[in-house]
């Protein structure tokens, strides 16, 4: 150090102190105090971190213990309601019998149907009437209500002779403790029907499945209001199905908001909804998934779903959703490599499957490899470990990695099993690991916690899987072992 350095050094700083007296303090003391100070505040910054991430979970319980407040006070107006239907119903006293009139085939005739069309129709009024009596008298278990489905018949047009038999059947359904699934097929529907049909449904029905379901042109945007008005006030819905044509964006995002508001409903398929017409499926799917509602599946299978930027984006923001099925869609190997770079985000989604889309094997291996990397140890452990993807094992690009009902640490033991077996046939475990790990003595120390690791791994390898003993002869002869002997005494 030169003299003007050290003259530097040695400058004094005057400052009085609380007695008024003046001391003085080096360089060094100002830089002392100041590094004192800068901990101090880099405390208070991690204090606050800390108060700041409490205080971001106390706003989160808050706004799920307001979630739950809402759907509590909607599940109990909702039953409100439906009791207060249940005592109008009663009035009918104990003598009920079924008022609906018959409608006598001519009917049908003059309206311009043929006979099997009125042969139809006797056959749906039987049916009408004869679950409607069967739920008053309680006569037979009547949890799953199906008179309304006509899955393999002639499709049921709207006609008002049909509303007293409706009303017969919402009363019986009202009165109900045990109908938890109601299956709507095949049917025209009238703003006057869904009237009748939906509230008797609030409160009771659990799973609601309604396929083929077709409105008059002019009554379309009231039918969506209607129905849309239902899911959202029936607080014991967990399962809404809906197979039908959804013509534009307005009438989707009235479906999806009900659900979204909705929250008892924890299952939702809409299904070949969007592939003929101009609403655009991908929107609709994503709102679900960003809408940070716990969804246990979403099915949008055979909708014509292709260009899936937004899905992939939602689905890499972890949304909670435990199994998206995306079955019989348009989707390519862009949409592939897409879904793969969200599931290296993604740590909530438990099950994905593409079934019958327009894949190539470059497409699934895409998604294989973010599932079941087998270039080293670290990228391995990186994979996606939580979710299950159907198909890609079919295409030999997930060997050994890609199984179901695993938990994400089976599948992650599985997996680098898998691994430590692959190389283990070319005797290659010992240069990996030194490539990986590093020859430098500090490694040697590492040798136990791998031969740990082989146990572990070993719990959940698959049948044709080398034993632990085999892996274990392979790295003691030639792996670290003189060094870890060598080392013993440190180790």
């Amino acid at each position: 150090m030169d003299d003007d350095q050290s003259d530097a050094k040695r400058r004094k700083v005057h400052a009085p102190n609380s007695r008024g007296e003046v001391t003085t303090r080096t360089l060094d003391d100002i830089h002392s105090v100041l590094e004192d100070h800068a901990r101090q505040i880099e405390t208070l910054a991690s204090a606050n971190k800390v108060l700041e991430d409490r205080n971001s979970a106390l706003e989160e319980r808050y706004k799920a213990l307001d979630r739950k407040y809402d759907a509590l006070v909607g599940k109990l107006q909702a039953e409100c309601n439906s009791l207060e239907r249940s005592i109008l119903v009663l009035k009918k006293g104990i003598n009920w019998r079924y008022l609906a009139p018959d409608v006598p085939r001519s009917h049908w005739i003059e309206q311009g149907y043929d006979e099997e069309y009125a042969d139809n129709m006797d056959e749906c009024l039987r049916r009408i009437k004869t679950d409607a009596v069967d739920i008053w008298n309680g006569d037979e278990d009547c949890s799953c209500l199906d008179c309304a489905d006509h899955e393999d018949q002639l499709a049921i047009l709207y006609d008002d002779a049909l509303l007293p038999h409706y009303k017969e059947l919402a009363d019986a359904i009202q009165l109900s403790d045990d109908i938890r699934e109601i299956s709507i097929d095949n049917v025209e529907l009238h703003p006057l029907a869904l009237r009748i049909l939906c509230p008797a449904m609030e409160g009771k029905v659990t799973d609601i499945y309604m396929s083929r379901i077709s409105f008059a042109g002019p009554d379309v945007v009231k039918c969506y209001e209607i129905i849309a008005a239902s899911i959202r006030n029936n607080h014991a819905l967990e399962r809404l199905t809906w197979i039908n044509q959804i013509s534009s964006d307005d009438q989707a995002d009235l479906l999806i908001k009900a659900v979204i508001d909705n929250h008892a409903i924890k299952n939702v398929g809409m299904i070949n909804c969007f592939n003929l017409s101009d609403a655009n499926g991908c929107r609709a799917l994503a709102s679900l998934m960003t809408s940070g509602r716990p969804f246990n599946w979403l099915d949008f299978g055979r909708n014509g779903l292709s260009g899936i930027d937004d899905v992939a984006a939602a689905l890499a923001t972890n949304p909670l959703l435990g199994t998206l099925f995306l079955n019989e869609n348009h989707l390519n190997d862009r949409d592939a490599d897409l879904i793969a770079q969200a599931l290296k985000q993604n740590t909530n989604l438990k099950g994905l499957y593409v079934r019958s889309n327009n894949l190539t094997p470059a497409g699934f291996k895409g998604i294989g490899t973010t599932i079941y990397d087998p270039s080293s140890l670290n990228a391995m452990i990186s994979c996606n470990h939580t979710c299950y993807v159907d198909c890609v094992e079919n295409n030999d690009n997930c060997v050994g990695g890609n199984y179901n009902d695993m938990t994400p640490q089976q599948r992650r033991r599985r997996k680098l099993h898998k691994l430590l077996s692959a190389r283990h046939a070319e005797g290659s475990n010992a240069r990996h690991l030194n490539a990986e790990l590093g020859e430098w003595a500090l490694t040697t120390k590492l040798v136990p916690a791998v031969l740990r690791c082989i146990e572990q791994c070993s719990i959940d390898r698959s049948t044709d899987a080398p034993t632990p003993l085999s892996l274990y002869f392979e790295l003691l002869k030639s792996w670290k072992v003189p060094e870890l002997y060598g080392q013993r005494e440190s180790i």
